[in-house]
């Protein structure tokens, strides 16, 4: 097994939107309608993906497994002026079947060093309320409760709690 994290080139934008799709259809089922998580089209995605790659302002980083896209996370500056971060992990999606091999501590610790390269010394994550996996995944890397707030998607309404890190010394990966 070949393990590796680089940073994301235009040409992963298919697989990254592959990973998207895939993982929001089997981590939001029940929570977000199945028309909805239908509806999401992989083309779309990669078009968006290629636009976020290309931003020079937003790091995005890929997880391989044996050549394959297998996971991939972003993040860049904090987006909604929430008070006392400047740097955010914007997503961080691994595919299913790869799940707890170490590849999201490995993507986090990429958005860090990329964050850390922004002259960004704290960072902030949103993550939906009932997704519990994803908020012990955080609390275990020593991100701490800063709030919930409602969100919109589709036609859905969901709660996202916030995991901060006052700094990025802070986050255990």
């Amino acid at each position: 097994m070949v393990r590796m994290v680089r940073r994301a080139d235009l040409g992963d934008a298919e697989a990254i939107a592959r990973v998207h799709v895939a993982t929001w259809r089997t981590t939001y089922r029940g929570l977000l309608p199945d028309t909805f998580l239908d509806s999401l089209a992989e083309p779309h995605y990669a078009d968006r993906w290629r636009r976020v790659i290309g931003d020079a302002s937003t790091r995005v980083y890929v997880a391989e497994h044996d050549g394959a896209v297998a996971g991939f996370a972003s993040g860049g500056r904090e987006r909604a002026g929430e008070d006392g971060f400047h740097g955010e992990l914007y997503a961080l999606y691994v595919d299913n079947l790869a799940q707890r091999n170490g590849y999201g501590r490995e993507l986090v610790r990429a958005v860090v060093e990329g964050l850390r390269d922004m002259a960004i010394d704290d960072m902030i994550v949103w993550v939906h309320r009932e997704n519990s996996a994803a908020r012990g995944f955080y609390e275990r890397l020593g991100g701490r409760y800063v709030r919930t707030q409602p969100v919109t998607i589709g036609a859905t309404l969901l709660h996202e709690s916030s995991y901060g890190w006052r700094s990025l010394d802070y986050v255990r990966c």
